[in-house]
């Protein structure tokens, strides 16, 4: 990574994280750029808004000759599957892609999401060569470069749906949501479960859950910390919460599940029935 001098006469924006509290997790970072990549990199401190090229940060290219089998990976399902509907026409120049550009850092916890904001704005520069495609591997998030740079070069402010992907899967039990993307941020991924109805990314069921899972994803990523046993009233709705160990034995991704606690007896159950009702009746009055 080249030493980059970048002017102190710009105001870079601040991401900081207002709930910290020091965790001995490490935050990691892992994004590729697919297209042909600079000759020399390029981070503007003003346009990329980098104010420090951190020394964790390794970029290293590969050419699809180097190693087939991994490069068309990308690709191939699952982690390709949602090419065809982010590129559209489009889609065939991501598939015939030659060479990428591999970026990715782990940092120990801190109390600013400067480390994110600094190794996003590389990834920026990086793109403005010729990428055609940017893959967000923590967050298995293909991105465009067009609404690359609005998110992140047109602004810089930190919005956690920029940074994680919240999958629905059907299941015989009802429906699950699993965040993805956490890792950016050392904290765990978060699952509910049991939610009725079909899978409906539109349904109302849906986004009640998803609104719960963005909340509480941007406290943690804000850095908050929630431990598994521990509960949470959220205000907003009147309801409590627990949570609970869910970590995929094989994945090794820290994983908590939410439950809602019912507001009779104090005892947790299955998925979030009671806090999608409070959340059904706010809205229908409101």
């Amino acid at each position: 990574m080249p030493n980059v001098p970048m002017p102190d006469t710009v105001t870079i924006p601040d991401w900081p994280r207002p709930h910290y509290q020091p965790s001995a997790s490490k935050a990691a970072l892992f994004y590729l750029v697919f297209g042909e990549p600079p000759a020399h990199l390029n981070v503007k401190r003003a346009r990329h808004h980098v104010d420090d090229l951190p020394a964790q940060l390794q970029v290293s290219i590969h050419g699809r000759g180097d190693d087939p089998a991994w490069f068309d990976g990308w690709f191939s399902p699952p982690v390709g599957a949602e090419i065809p509907l982010v590129f559209g026409e489009g889609a065939g120049d991501v598939y015939k892609a030659q060479r990428v550009a591999a970026v990715r850092a782990e940092f120990a916890d801190a109390d600013s999401l400067s480390y994110l904001r600094n190794t996003v704005g590389v990834v920026s520069a990086i793109a403005e060569s010729g990428a055609v495609a940017i893959f967000d591997v923590s967050a298995l998030t293909w991105w465009r470069p067009d609404e690359w740079r609005r998110r992140f070069v047109d602004r810089s402010e930190f919005h956690i749906g920029d940074h994680i992907f919240t999958a629905v899967a059907q299941e015989s039990s009802g429906l699950s949501m699993q965040t993805r993307g956490m890792g950016k941020f050392g904290r765990p991924e978060l699952l509910v479960r049991h939610l009725p109805g079909e899978r409906d990314l539109d349904g109302p069921v849906v986004r009640d859950a998803a609104a719960v899972l963005d909340g509480l994803a941007n406290y943690l990523a804000r850095g908050g910390v929630i431990d598994a046993g521990q509960t949470m009233h959220l205000d907003r709705y009147g309801a409590n919460i627990a949570f609970f160990d869910a970590t995929p034995p094989r994945s090794g991704a820290e994983t908590l599940e939410i439950c809602d606690i019912h507001p009779d007896t104090g005892l947790s159950g299955e998925g979030i029935p009671y806090l999608l009702t409070r959340m059904h009746r706010l809205r229908e009055s409101a």
